[in-house]
């Protein structure tokens, strides 16, 4: 039997509004204050609540706020009986999260006819979040494969927002405990770090994202007038400023005309290429990018002095989830390159890489890449 919980402090209308939803054939329940009504709410749970907005020891927009605030009440219809229709009245019930207002003095038909259209409507809803979870169950139950890709990709991005995040508690509790003590210099490139570390934790939520579009097919290059040479010094910067203490990254750009380039790959494959030379080099090591621009092609290269790669397991590391057979303690998913190599043959690209076990690896990507009019 549907619930209704009816709070107002008139006895005679409250007693009447309980009459007429009992005659309809509604279990009702009854509070004759706001203190009252919330504690009514949240121990019997009803279908639905009408509620006075004028009442002693907490009025109707308190008694809203209280329920909407609570995860067991949240949800249950709220409809306000009140002779305050002005409209700011309104407008305050309405941000508030009330679902209606019924203006005293109100008829039984007016009653009846807005508590059957919530009704029916929570009912909908109900119906229609049901439906939305099947479908979900359904689409899981087909794309288990891609449940299982989703997963270690979520792991993968899990561990690689450690660094960042590192980075970032470092900074700030450095600038909360000896901000007092540091130039202005320092204090800037904290803030810096901070800034740079919080644009790498967005950057990788839009990696989640890119890869997802690549492996449903529904990513497309979408090329625009860029300053290549720019963007990858920006990716670079990024790098450095978390692993700059730990590595040297050096950046060599030849590339001066602004070209037609997708900027998402594109960091797609900086950032990757980065990272994976950083993480399988010895700590003092360099890391060496470089970008020129030839016969309307674009060519970075990212060379480290790192473990190498056996010769056996170059060519199916470009496969989803393959790591050299070498890499001992060092983690990782290996996505990295699949996902370079996917960037770039989207963009109708190359991708090679030499490498040599102890002596470090050298991955070239080659982009046609028009210069543009700008």
């Amino acid at each position: 039997m549907t619930k209704i919980l009816v709070i107002e402090d008139e006895a005679m209308l409250r007693e009447e509004i309980v009459d007429w939803l009992t005659f309809e054939g509604y279990e009702v329940l009854f509070a004759e204050n706001g203190m009252a009504g919330v504690e009514t709410a949240r121990h019997h749970l009803p279908d639905m609540i009408l509620c006075d907005i004028t009442m002693p020891h907490l009025n109707g927009y308190g008694v809203l706020l209280e329920l909407r605030s609570d995860q067991s009440t949240a949800e249950i219809p709220f409809v306000f009986l009140t002779a305050r229709a002005a409209h700011e009245d309104v407008r305050r019930g309405m941000a508030l999260g009330a679902d209606d207002y019924i203006t005293k003095p109100f008829t039984r038909g007016d009653l009846l006819q807005a508590v059957r259209t919530r009704l029916d409507k929570k009912a909908t809803q109900e119906r229609n979040r049901q439906q939305q979870i099947e479908d979900l169950q359904k689409a899981l139950v087909r794309e288990h494969e891609n449940r299982l890709l989703q997963a270690r990709l979520v792991a993968m991005f899990s561990h690689d927002f450690r660094n960042p995040l590192t980075a970032i508690l470092s900074s700030s509790n450095l600038l909360r405990d000896y901000s007092d003590r540091m130039d202005e210099r320092h204090r800037l490139e904290h803030i810096n770090r901070v800034e740079r570390s919080v644009r790498q934790l967005l950057q990788m939520l839009d990696d989640m994202l890119v890869v997802a579009q690549m492996e449903t097919g529904a990513l497309a290059p979408s090329p625009e007038p860029l300053d290549v040479g720019e963007c990858v010094q920006d990716i670079v910067e990024e790098f450095e400023v978390i692993y700059g203490e730990r590595y040297h990254l050096l950046f060599e750009n030849n590339v001066t005309n602004f070209l037609m380039a997708d900027i998402r790959l594109l960091r797609q494959i900086a950032a990757n290429l980065i990272s994976n030379a950083i993480k399988y080099s010895p700590q003092g090591s360099e890391v060496y990018v470089r970008l020129v621009c030839h016969d309307e092609e674009l060519i970075l290269s990212v060379k480290d002095q790192g473990i190498g790669i056996p010769q056996a397991d170059q060519a199916r590391l470009f496969g989803g989830f393959q790591r050299g057979s070498n890499v001992g303690r060092v983690s990782g998913t290996g996505l990295g390159l699949a996902i370079v190599k996917q960037a770039v043959e989207l963009q109708h690209g190359s991708i090679n890489l030499e490498s040599q076990v102890g002596a470090g690896t050298t991955v070239t990507v080659t982009i046609p890449c028009a210069v543009a009019e700008v």
